[in-house]
């Protein structure tokens, strides 16, 4: 719910923040519990995790495009591994073949994406972050809804919604601004140029410029 909330307050910054929590914590994840089953010494497993969190985590801070395009190019791929696994499908092609698409459209539109993804994401966030906190597993629950699939999926659409028309207006703000200190650059330019065609007439006729 921290992570979603400082998603939130940076609105198109936030992209940069969700691409190293994402990027970070699947780096993470792969190398502690992939190595974890390799047989190998019992704290390779852990280094290799903090390793790839802390180097995943800078790479998605800095690169903004091509953390974003890897973003969404293991969101396309892990769909389309589910998909073609739910069809009986030889899964690892579609996934290499998502994979790139995913990279493609990310770098091409990571601008655009970085308005959509943080409040989609923190929808998701924020409503894990509930059923953790407030639905547990025992009697006493503040919200046993949420141990419910279907009330936190409920939650996570709300929240989708408001967030989403959230960053939506705050992108309308920000281009209106920034049309009003276009139009008043070009202004103040104009009246630059009139100024100077103002004096070079007045020189010529002999005529004392205006003040």
């Amino acid at each position: 719910m921290g992570l979603a909330a400082l998603i939130t307050i940076l609105g198109r910054h936030g992209q940069r923040v969700l691409n190293a929590a994402l990027l970070a914590g699947a780096g993470g994840a792969l190398a502690l519990f992939g190595l974890g089953m390799g047989g190998l010494h019992p704290w390779a497993p852990g280094v290799a995790a903090v390793l790839a969190f802390v180097l995943l985590a800078v790479f998605g801070l800095v690169a903004d495009g091509w953390a974003t395009a890897a973003v969404v190019g293991i969101l396309c791929a892990s769909a389309a591994s589910l998909v073609a696994g739910a069809l009986h499908f030889f899964w690892p092609p579609l996934a290499v073949m998502f994979a790139g698409i995913g990279i493609f459209l990310g770098m091409t539109h990571h601008q655009r994406l970085s308005v959509w993804l943080p409040p989609l994401f923190s929808a998701v966030f924020i409503a894990w972050g509930c059923a953790i906190s407030w639905a547990p597993h025992w009697r006493g629950a503040a919200l046993w809804q949420l141990n419910d699939l279907d009330w936190v999926l409920g939650l996570a659409g709300i929240c989708a919604v408001v967030l989403l028309a959230l960053s939506l207006e705050r992108e309308h703000r920000k281009k209106l601004r920034l049309a009003a200190r276009t139009r008043g650059m070009a202004d103040d330019e104009l009246k630059k140029k009139l100024a100077a065609k103002q004096a070079g007439f007045s020189r010529f006729n002999n005529i004392d410029p205006p003040k």
